[in-house]
């Protein structure tokens, strides 16, 4: 998830906070490995976006609509691997 892995690391470092994206199961939820960027802010985390499925977590002093608006793009990045992980099969020939 390179891409993916990037553009959190590029939101980390633009609004000097913590970001990290976390998968539903079932009434549960997960870390995603390898997705989450940024220095601990000692602050309570705030969702910043959110779909049926996956849900991004944000430590930061404040919250913009610049900020919102790459939450939901990190999301589409995440769906989009997922779904090209899924058509190119699992390895499993």
């Amino acid at each position: 998830m390179s891409d993916c892995e990037e553009l959190l690391r590029m939101i980390a470092q633009r609004f000097d906070c913590k970001i990290w994206v976390c998968e539903k199961m079932g009434k549960r939820i997960s870390h995603v490995r390898g997705l989450k960027a940024g220095e601990e802010k000692y602050i309570e985390p705030t969702v910043v976006f959110e779909d049926e499925r996956y849900i991004v977590f944000v430590e930061s002093e404040e919250l913009c609509n610049e900020l919102k608006e790459l939450c939901a793009k990190v999301i589409e990045c995440v769906r989009g691997f997922t779904k090209d992980f899924k058509t190119s099969g699992s390895g499993n020939s």
